[in-house]
């Protein structure tokens, strides 16, 4: 077996969450426009990723895929590091697996294969263990604690990046150690726990300082002015901010000087200096569109939009909110043609397996129906021959019957499991049903015993009609939501789709639900955000689109306090219109968006009316885009609100 020289391989920063103005690390775009840059020659020495050097072919391939890496060739990067780790598999030489094993897992969390990344990093750490080689093994926890906090399991991943910290003080490396301490500080900033994330950031910065890394010791400040602004402090955010700058500048890194320029704007707006904050942005758009940095762009343009949005200036606002949308629209798209080259790859390596299989499948075919013949042969001399006949008829045939008797357990078992989802299903419902019908009911029926009391008094009849038609709308609407849950998860919903007049659909739902809004003392208002002759028509079921809206307009009457105020937005992004609405109620708090889509769910949030709430609305929302081709976006940090954003396809591109 070839000796390798350690392997120095940490993964790149990640975006944890979106904040207002950027996430936590560095070069961190907003949750929709996940970073996907490798780890680049002239980074921070704790990131940096280098190969390992050794003779014949898994070296050099080794390499080759490190270069596919560093060039955003992920998908082939993807495929060169399994056929290596294979190789090396074959080969007995579990160092070489372990290193190409750490490259998969990089990868395929860059690519945003978030489970694809745990699990074979997991392989990658029990390749390493045998080994005790602290390299591998700090790179390898490292690396797995950013795909779990790319999964929100934070607990995990506080776990992962304790080992990983073992390893590379073990390893006595002050960059690998602060760069392990960076990660676990974005591991608390992504869950918010500023107190916990402030120490690791300085320790981080001591020691690239010490060390002489000055790009690490630049990001660190960048961490710590991040955390200064997110924590209201904008001042000590642009000294910080101004600091790594500097740093940037003196040695010549375009991507991280655009960045900085994008961030010390931020903090120039957020201390109300906003001519200043333009002259900062224009900065960085002169150094990041010549070299077509899609993702800085984009952040550029959103906090453009801001200043000119602070400034009055609402025409230039939304052409940079506009330019903003076509870059994430271009980076999504990036990443998707990214993912179907991987899935390709994978397709075309199963395909090979699966004719290797059929060929040596053939192969045994071939030489059973030799042996058989020769069985036969020698059958014809004599009664033992017909003896051994009939025992493989009966053998045959018992295997025939277990066959079948073993696909008759599978049906069976099949049709169990069916039955048992449909019927907690149908529990399910019929709970909510008996809760939520049972106080409108009881409504309509103390209004009929009114009116047989009261049979003479016009206006009171009246006045308890009107409460009659409002309960039995109430439930009328509970049972359209029980019967489109139910018909969703049997997969029996079906659209008629065609071009849909988005703004004038928006405009007879809000008028719908003025009244509503009103008994509420909340405001509720149509924002036009294109102008109405150039926006398309959004291709859609008009019925459905209208349910949606209906939805999200109701949710956020119902958390909205008196005196707040409901906003329904519809424009154009790219290739899609959308329709967005906005509330000022208490928002959502974590834990919320990562349930918030489950049927019979209820969120922290408690209705401002009493109102009841079946959790069905937003999964019923969710699928029905879905079904449309549309993305559901949702943005909103506690206390301040939340925005829904249905993005549609337009008619025009089909």
């Amino acid at each position: 077996m070839k000796r390798l020289v350690p392997l120095l391989l940490v993964s790149a920063s990640l975006a944890f969450a979106q904040f207002d103005d950027g996430s936590p690390g560095q070069d961190l775009p907003d949750l929709a426009l996940r970073t996907q840059d490798a780890s680049s020659p002239d980074g921070n020495l704790g990131e940096r990723l280098s190969t390992f050097f050794a003779e014949g072919a898994l070296g050099e391939r080794y390499r080759e895929a490190v270069r596919l890496l560093e060039k955003g060739e992920y998908a082939s990067a993807l495929a060169a590091g399994r056929a290596g780790a294979a190789d090396a598999e074959a080969a007995g030489d579990e160092r070489s697996r372990s290193a190409f094993l750490l490259l998969v897992g990089r990868a395929s969390w860059t690519l945003g294969d978030f489970a694809g990344a745990v699990e074979t990093l997991l392989q990658q750490i029990r390749a390493a263990e045998p080994l005790a080689d602290h390299d591998l093994l700090s790179a390898g926890h490292h690396a797995l604690g950013l795909s779990y906090t790319s999964t929100q399991d934070y607990e995990a991943a506080d776990r992962a990046f304790a080992r990983a910290l073992e390893h590379a003080e073990a390893l006595a490396n002050p960059a690998r150690i602060a760069h392990v301490l960076n990660g676990a500080a974005n591991n608390h900033l992504a869950r918010r726990d500023y107190a916990a994330a402030r120490p690791l950031y300085e320790r981080a910065l001591a020691l690239r300082e010490a060390s002489g890394d000055r790009v690490g010791a630049a990001d660190s400040s960048t961490n710590l002015g991040t955390l200064a602004l997110l924590t209201g402090d904008p001042t000590s955010a642009l000294e910080a901010y101004q600091r790594a700058l500097v740093i940037y500048e003196s040695i010549g890194q375009p991507r991280r000087i655009a960045r900085g320029h994008r961030r010390v704007g931020a903090a120039l707006r957020r201390l109300g200096r906003l001519d200043e904050a333009l002259v900062e942005l224009r900065l960085s758009l002169a150094v990041a569109e010549p070299l077509g940095l899609t993702p800085v762009l984009a952040e550029t343009y959103r906090e453009l939009a801001r200043v000119h949005e602070a400034r009055g200036e609402f025409r230039s606002a939304l052409y940079y909110e506009r330019r903003q949308a076509a870059a994430r629209e271009s980076i999504v798209n990036e990443q998707v043609r990214q993912r179907v080259v991987e899935l390709d790859a994978r397709y075309q390596a199963e395909r090979r397996e699966n004719e290797i299989t059929r060929l040596r499948l053939d192969q045994e075919t071939k030489a059973a129906e030799l042996a058989r013949r020769r069985q036969q042969n020698l059958a014809l001399g004599g009664g033992l021959a017909l003896v051994l006949g009939l025992g493989a008829v009966i053998a045959l045939a018992q295997r025939a019957r277990l066959r079948a008797v073993r696909a008759a357990r599978e049906a069976d078992e099949r049709a169990r499991l069916q039955a048992e989802q449909a019927a907690r299903l149908k529990s399910r419902l019929l709970q909510i049903a008996a809760h939520d019908l049972k106080a409108p009911l009881s409504a309509v029926s103390a209004s009929a015993a009114r009116i047989e009391q009261r049979p003479g008094d016009t206006a009171a009849i009246v006045d308890l009609a009107r409460h009659i038609r409002t309960d039995a709308a109430h439930m009328g609407g509970l049972v359209r939501e029980f019967l489109d849950s139910a018909a969703i998860e049997a997969g029996r919903l079906q659209l008629q789709r065609g071009p849909v007049n988005l703004l004038a659909l928006a405009r007879d739902t809000v008028d719908d639900y003025r009244p509503l809004a009103e008994s509420k003392q909340q405001r509720i208002a149509l924002l036009p955000k294109a102008d109405p002759d150039e926006l398309p028509a959004a291709l859609a079921d008009a019925a459905r689109l209208r349910q949606i809206l209906d939805n999200l307009i109701a949710n956020a009457l119902k958390f909205t306090p008196a005196g707040g105020a409901v906003e329904l937005g519809v424009g154009r992004s790219g290739r899609w219109v959308y329709a967005e609405v906005s509330d000022s109620g208490p928002g959502l708090k974590p834990d919320d968006l990562a349930k918030m889509f489950q049927p019979f769910t209820p969120l922290s949030a408690k209705p401002t009316g009493e109102e009841n709430s079946s959790g069905l609305g937003l999964f019923i929302t969710r699928e029905l885009v879905s079904m449309h081709d549309g993305l559901l976006e949702v943005e909103s940090q506690p206390g301040h609100g939340a925005t829904f954003r249905v993005l549609l396809p337009t008619a025009e591109e089909a």
